[in-house]
């Protein structure tokens, strides 16, 4: 990590990556999701907790698969997100040497009139989500790598956020979390295709309604966790032909001699 995102990451709590993913990485992961779209279920609706602002008339779309299954070449962009070394490098140092994949959304897919989430975050006072200061580096708990195939422009709605609530002191008013009155102080993500997103667990966010009909919202997430620690029940490897990268990152928790990735140069 640079300079510059040690700042920003432990100021705001979520860095924003721009290009990451070349546009024929996007072609990539967007004909995947397209040739397996059948696997995408939209439930009905129920992330908004009836907040009015948060309303919409479906839920947002999700694989019933885990993407890294699938056969080549379809998961091949996924797993490519899995151990990209820009995602690697970071959470190496946020989450520390030998983390683990936690568990994962996969795929975030809201069409026109998908319904909002809720925000969430530091207010669970989730042991397993934290962000902490200790010998000169930040230490994290449950944080997300989230990968963008399309464009989000101001007023689409999508993926939300209060900037620095990792550090929160204060319960948020419900208020502000069902964007009843968000004191101005809730912001929607920004950016553009091939971007990579990484946010702490602990930070507030969630989602609004998604407002355009000139593309969908396309995010592929993944959750990880410092090696030692478990937010959800640690997932067996789905990959058909894992690399040895890919089994270090589903090895469960545990705390002394963990394989770890990216360490090499």
């Amino acid at each position: 990590m640079t300079e510059d995102q040690h700042f920003l990451f432990d100021l705001q709590g979520y860095l924003i990556l721009e290009n990451v993913l070349t546009q024929t990485e996007i072609d990539a992961a967007n004909a995947a999701i397209d040739a397996n779209i059948h696997l995408v279920k939209h439930p009905e609706p129920t992330l908004s907790k009836g907040s009015e602002n948060l309303l919409g008339n479906t839920g947002r779309g999700s694989f019933t698969q885990n993407p890294l299954s699938f056969d080549r070449p379809w998961c091949e962009p996924f797993r490519h997100m899995l151990t990209h070394p820009v995602a690697v490098d970071i959470f190496n140092e946020i989450l520390g040497t030998g983390f683990r994949y936690d568990h994962a959304q996969m795929l975030v897919r809201m069409v026109k009139g998908t319904e909002g989430h809720f925000l969430h975050g530091a207010t669970t006072r989730d042991p397993s989500q934290y962000h902490r200061f200790i010998d000169g580096r930040v230490q994290c708990g449950l944080c997300v790598a989230s990968w963008q195939l399309t464009e989000c422009k101001p007023g689409d709605g999508g993926f939300a956020f209060i900037p620095g609530s990792h550090k929160l002191n204060y319960r948020a008013p419900r208020k502000v979390l069902s964007l009843d009155d968000d004191l101005g102080v809730v912001e929607q993500l920004v950016c553009k295709s091939g971007s990579l997103v990484i946010f702490n667990e602990a930070l507030i966010h969630g989602a609004l309604p998604w407002k355009t009909d000139e593309r969908e919202r396309r995010s592929i997430l993944f959750k990880l966790s410092p090696g030692y620690l478990a937010w959800g029940r640690p997932p067996e490897c789905m990959i058909q032909d894992p690399t040895e990268e890919e089994l270090a990152l589903f090895e469960p928790p545990y705390r002394t001699n963990r394989p770890a990735i990216g360490m090499s140069k």
